[in-house]
């Protein structure tokens, strides 16, 4: 939406800088051809060709219309993502800009912290305007504002903010996308309380909707019907004709399986692993079917085919969609020879040649756990952070992961070590890591220097705030304990979910306090899962226990499908079995994960940021 507001600004420019009437054909000035297809280039989805124009323009301009240049390409930046050159641009702009572009410069700064998970300051920014008096601000601070009251969980404010902003737009697509705002906004929540009604019947029919909203999070073939339900009950609600038929045209294209699907998978090589895979995307298969879909399954074995084969072999029988292989090296193989046949790869390719437009990858990548742990770090305050890591190229991506996230919200890491995860004894890295060896040093040289015994406890490192941990649940239960023994059971410590074991049976007391993301299906199953969940035990007790985050992968990638057979665009903020799904430039899906913490032997979903045991010392006491 501020993307729009600056090509409309620039528009506005065009005529003004002209001087003229729009009489006959315009010449362009060079510095508005530039700009021309420096839109062209946005309208493409080449952001980079966009912003390397704008870069140009910036060059070559001066005051407002630098200014102006500057704040363009840092919405471009803000909506590729890149928060850290953005503000570097933004910067550039503040120096440069007139009193009514630094309205606007406010509204970015906010939008760049909404961006970065701070809704909270993004509202104290737009304090800082007061009631501006041009519409076009009005509007864009009321989209910023609104989103940051969903992001705080304020439905009912959110939505009243929301209403009153259309109240300022001037056309119907404006309109569209300002319910889009909202349905997006009641869709993300998770709401356990009854939302309270405001008396206007248009703000009380966008709050009924909610619940029609979050149940399409667990089961988007049933939003038709909540959708007509609520048409029935709210048939004059301004979202009860174009958004509705909008939605639910959406629903349906996003519902269409192609005809034939081909997995590619080694159940030879991993048996339990692969199989664990098919299971879950036949049950969402069958799930699907039950709506009255048809889609035909056929599965082959990349052991005894070859991967190349195989990905031949499922083209030439027919396969409209592809999902496979699972295989890092298999992947690779078929990469650079994927066809017009869409396929969803079920791994990462680490080559920086360009994938082909219609390959995909999902993959349980450590390294988006890595980048969850660091967003919520920083979102708890964290400022400095140490990392012991496994003397691996595994513990290597970790780190790297974790440092460049956290050092992207302002972090720093102070310093990381290595282990030896065949060793038992951890205590070298650990004391060297919270600088336990210089405090036991001093004491030595204090010691002999006065020739008497002294009553003495070493004292770590008091600079550290967070302490970032790539281990499995083997190592994990050595280290958290010598962590605490270390005088580090004070401070925040995190892991990836590979030091949760969801087939021990046992409970694990050793890793009491640590902080880990994980799937939905593990921590937070909704009511749908939860019946899945209890009928595969029933069916597959064993596979289900032992490799559950494969089994949703699986059922994520079945109900992946139609959304990129149909090429609807990058999605984001889908909510799935293995996490909040969303699709990048480059078509990897990542995830964005819920975190839970061991309590009693026993992972427990965090319900919110402020539910982290991570700020009081004292109760990490009955945790160990």
């Amino acid at each position: 939406m501020l993307r729009q507001f600056y090509i409309t600004a620039a528009a506005a420019g065009l005529i003004f800088m002209s001087g003229c009437t729009a009489v006959g054909p315009t010449l362009l000035t060079p510095d508005q051809q530039t700009r021309q297809r420096a839109e062209d280039f946005v309208r493409a989805d080449d952001i980079g060709g966009a912003l390397q124009l704008y870069a140009d323009l910036v060059a070559a301009s001066v005051g407002a219309a630098k200014a102006d240049y500057l704040m363009t390409g840092t919405q471009l930046l803000i909506d590729s993502g890149d928060t850290n050159n953005a503000r570097l641009w933004l910067a550039q702009a503040r120096a440069s800009g007139n009193a009514q572009q630094r309205q606007a410069i406010l509204i970015l700064s906010a939008a760049i912290e909404l961006e970065e998970g701070r809704p909270e300051a993004a509202l104290d920014m737009l304090t800082r305007l007061g009631r501006p008096p041009d519409p076009v601000i009005l509007v864009a601070a009321a989209a910023i504002e609104g989103r940051a009251l969903f992001q705080l969980s304020q439905v009912e404010a959110a939505v009243a903010v929301l209403v009153e902003r259309e109240l300022w737009l001037n056309d119907s697509a404006e309109v569209m996308a300002n319910h889009e705002l909202i349905w997006k906004g009641l869709r993300e929540q998770t709401v356990s309380r009854p939302l309270g009604a405001s008396g206007d019947p248009v703000i009380d029919g966008w709050l009924a909707l909610q619940p029609v909203a979050s149940a399409y999070r667990s089961n988007p073939a049933g939003l038709e019907l909540g959708l007509l339900g609520w048409q029935k009950n709210y048939p004059n609600h301004p979202a009860a004709t174009t958004f509705l038929s909008e939605l639910l045209e959406r629903n349906r294209l996003a519902q269409i399986y192609p005809r034939q699907l081909a997995l590619l998978l080694p159940l030879s090589s991993r048996r339990e692993q692969a199989a664990a895979i098919r299971d879950g995307f036949i049950a969402a298969h069958l799930r699907t079917n039950g709506k009255g879909l048809r889609a035909h399954i056929k599965v082959y074995d990349t052991d005894i085919l070859g991967s190349e084969q195989a990905y031949l072999r499922a083209q030439i029988d027919g396969a409209d969609f592809i999902v496979g292989p699972l295989l890092k090296p298999n992947v690779e193989r078929i990469a650079g020879s994927a066809s017009l046949t869409p396929t969803l790869a079920l791994n990462f390719v680490q080559s920086e040649t360009p994938v082909r437009p219609n390959f995909y990858q999902f993959a349980l990548a450590p390294e988006d756990e890595a980048v969850e742990i660091a967003r919520h770090a920083a979102a708890k305050g964290a400022v400095n952070a140490v990392a012991l890591i496994p003397d691996s190229d595994w513990g290597i991506r970790l780190l790297n992961s974790f440092r460049n996230e956290f050092e992207r919200l302002g972090g720093e890491l102070l310093q990381f070590r290595g282990y030896d995860p065949d060793s038992q004894d951890y205590s070298l890295a650990i004391t060297t890591l919270l600088n336990l060896t210089r405090s036991n040093q001093r004491y030595r040289r204090l010691a002999a220097n006065i020739s008497i015994p002294l009553e003495f406890e070493p004292r770590r490192r008091q600079d550290v705030d967070v302490i970032f941990i790539a281990t499995d649940a083997n190592n994990g239960r050595l280290l958290a304990p010598q962590l605490r023994f270390h005088y580090a059971g004070d401070l925040p410590t995190y892991a990836t979910s590979e030091v949760y074991d969801p087939a021990n049976g046992t409970g694990d007391a050793d890793l009491n306090g640590i902080l880990f993301p994980d799937s939905p299906w593990l921590l937070s199953p909704d009511v749908t899962s939860a019946k899945l969940k209890a009928t595969l035990a029933t069916y597959w007790p064993q596979r289900v226990a032992q490799w559950p985050r494969l089994f949703a992968m699986g059922f994520d990638a079945y109900r992946l499908i139609p959304l990129l057979y149909h090429q609807t665009g990058r999605f984001t903020a889908i909510p799935a079995m293995s996490g909040e799904l969303s699709l990048d430039s480059d078509g990897r899906v990542h995830r964005r994960l819920p975190l839970a913490q061991f309590r009693n032997g026993r992972p427990v979903a965090l319900r919110s940021l402020d539910d982290a045991l991570v700020e009081a010392p004292a109760k990490l006491a009955d945790l160990r």
